[in-house]
C-alpha cells in the first residue's frame, strides 16, 4: 500500500492517538493544502529575511509567549537546538549539557567539535524514570569547569518533569553566559495557570519549544525564543538560516500562525478543558491495583520543581508486564496508540486535542487490564536510565579514530563509537567515546531481552556495536 493511501486508511479506523502531534487529528481546519503551497512570491514575505507577513506573526508569537524575539521553525525543535548551540559556543569550546538531552543537542556537539561538561538528573526508581536537574549540580560544575561557555538542560523532560529553572538560570547567569532549554514538551505552559512556569518566565535565555508536540499544529513546526542581553542574536539567526531549509513550506508555517491564533483567542479555555478532564481521569488510580498513573505528587521528589499532568506516565513497576507490553496491548486489543513505552512504563501524551471520549476508552482499557495482570513486587533493578559513563574521547574525536564492530556481548570495557538511543525519547544511552561500563552494558543487555530496538547503531538488527579498535 502506497504511503499517502495508508494514511488514508488509518484515518477512518478506531485507532485513538495518545501521541503527538497536538492536535490529535481532530483540532484544525485547513483548506486543500496543495492550493496555499506556494513558494517566496511578492507579498508572503522569507522566513530567511522576515520583513513582512512573516514577521508580523513571529511578532505576534514573541508577545504571546512574552520573549524580545520569536522565530518559527519549519526543521522542528532540532533545527532550533542546532542553531542555539552553535550561536552560544565557540567552536571547539566547552558546554554544559544534561545528559538526558535529545539527540539533537548532541549532533550540536558533534559538528562543533565541542567539549561536553555533563549534569546527571536525579533518577526517579520508583517509577524508572530520570528526574530534574539540580541546581547546586550546575552551581558545582561552573566553578569546576570556569571556560564552560552555555549550559543546555531539557525541561520539562519527555515525561512532564520540570526542573528549577528559575535558581538555574540565576546561577548560570552569574557566570555570564548564556542558559538554553529544550522545552519542545512545554509550548502549552504559557497559556494557563495550572500548568508549570515556562522556562522564559523563569529567566532562560534561549527557549525552543515545540508547538506541534503539545499543540494544534503540523509536525516538524516549533519556536525559538531570545531574550536578554547574554545571547549572540546574530550569530543564532545566521545558524537558523543554516540549519533550516532554504525553502520553508508556507503550509508549517501557516499552520503555527493559525495554532498562535487558536492559543490566543481561546487558550486558556481550551487548557482549563483539559485540565478538568485530567483531574478525572486521575481518579483512576483508586480503582487501579497493579497499575498506576504518575501524578503531580512526583514532585516531592528534590530536583523535580513541577510536573506536567498533560504526559500520562503509565507505570507497569507492579505488574508482570513490562511498559513495551503494556502499549502492545492498548494497541492491538483497544487500539490505542501510545506516544512510546520504556522497559517499566508507557506513555501517554494528552493535549487540548484529546476527547472525552478517548479519556474515557484509555479509564476502562487500564482497569480491565488491571484486573487480569499479575502483581510483581520484584522490580528489575537494572531497569535503570543509568548515563554516568565515562568520557575518554570528545564525540567528534571518537568519530576520527579506527572503529570496529563487535557483538554487544562483548563491549563491556570498550569506548563506543557510535551512539545507542531509544526512539522516543531519542536520548543517547551511549555518545561515541564514552566508555561502556559493566553497568551500561548490562543495561543494555536487559533492553534488549525486553524487546527494546535499538537506533543509532550501523547494525540495524541491535545485535552488534561499533567501538573504538584496540592499539
Amino acid at each position: 500500500m502506497e504511503l499517502y493511501e495508508k494514511l488514508k486508511w488509518y484515518q477512518d479506523t478506531d485507532y485513538y492517538p495518545f501521541h503527538m502531534p497536538g492536535h490529535k487529528r481532530n483540532l484544525g481546519e485547513m483548506c486543500n493544502p496543495y492550493k496555499i503551497d506556494i513558494t517566496e512570491i511578492d507579498g508572503f514575505d522569507d522566513l530567511h529575511h522576515a520583513e513582512g507577513i512573516i514577521k508580523e506573526c513571529e511578532e505576534k508569537a514573541a508577545a504571546l509567549y512574552h520573549s524580545e524575539e520569536t522565530h518559527f521553525l519549519i526543521n522542528g525543535s532540532t533545527g532550533g537546538i542546532l542553531s542555539a548551540i552553535a550561536g552560544s559556543v565557540k567552536r571547539h569550546g566547552k558546554i554544559a549539557v544534561a545528559r538526558n538531552c535529545h539527540k539533537s543537542v548532541y549532533h550540536g556537539i558533534l559538528l562543533n567539535e565541542l567539549d561536553a561538561c555533563y549534569l546527571y538528573p536525579e533518577y526517579v526508581d520508583e517509577y524508572g524514570i530520570n528526574g530534574g536537574i539540580l541546581p547546586e549540580d550546575v552551581e558545582k560544575l561552573l566553578e569546576k569547569e570556569p571556560d564552560i561557555q552555555a549550559v543546555v538542560i531539557t525541561s520539562p523532560t519527555y515525561e512532564g518533569v520540570v526542573s528549577d529553572v528559575e535558581t538555574i538560570a540565576k546561577i548560570v547567569h552569574s557566570k555570564k553566559i548564556p542558559l538554553i532549554v529544550d522545552e519542545a514538551h512545554g509550548a502549552h505552559f504559557y497559556f494557563h495557570e495550572k500548568f508549570p512556569k515556562g522556562a522564559l518566565q523563569c529567566g532562560a535565555d534561549i527557549v525552543i519549544n515545540s508547538v506541534h508536540k503539545t499543540l494544534p499544529a503540523f509536525t516538524q513546526t516549533a519556536l525559538l525564543h531570545m531574550q536578554g542581553p547574554l545571547v549572540n542574536r546574530e550569530k543564532v539567526r545566521k545558524y537558523l538560516g543554516i540549519y533550516q531549509t532554504s525553502s520553508p513550506s508556507y503550509i508549517l508555517m501557516s499552520g503555527i500562525s493559525r495554532c498562535m491564533e487558536l492559543m490566543e483567542q481561546q487558550g486558556q479555555e481550551l487548557l482549563e478543558q483539559l485540565y478538568c478532564k485530567l483531574n478525572k481521569f486521575f481518579e483512576i488510580n483508586g480503582k487501579l491495583r497493579k497499575i498506576h498513573v504518575v501524578t503531580a505528587s512526583i514532585t516531592e521528589y528534590n530536583s523535580i520543581c513541577d510536573f506536567d499532568i498533560s504526559k500520562l506516565v503509565i507505570s507497569t513497576r507492579n505488574t508482570n508486564i513490562t511498559g513495551k507490553q503494556l502499549q502492545e496491548k492498548l494497541n492491538s486489543i483497544y487500539h490505542l496508540e501510545l506516544e512510546m513505552s520504556a522497559p517499566s512504563y508507557g506513555l501517554a501524551m494528552t493535549s487540548i486535542g484529546d476527547t472525552k471520549e478517548g479519556f474515557e476508552r484509555l479509564e476502562k482499557a487500564l482497569l480491565e487490564l488491571d484486573g487480569v495482570l499479575q502483581k510483581n513486587e520484584d522490580t528489575m533493578t537494572l531497569w535503570k536510565e543509568n548515563f554516568s559513563g565515562k568520557t575518554v574521547y570528545k564525540i567528534a574525536q571518537a568519530q576520527e579514530l579506527s572503529q570496529e564492530q563487535i557483538p554487544i556481548e562483548s563491549c563491556c570495557n570498550r569506548i563506543s563509537g557510535e551512539f545507542v538511543y531509544m526512539y522516543p525519547p531519542g536520548i543517547p544511552m551511549l555518545c561515541p567515546g564514552e566508555l561502556i561500563t559493566k553497568e551500561i552494558y548490562l543495561l543494555l543487555k536487559e533492553y534488549r531481552g525486553a524487546g527494546i530496538t535499538f537506533q543509532g547503531l550501523e547494525d540495524e538488527k541491535s545485535e552488534k556495536i561499533k567501538v573504538i579498535a584496540e592499539k
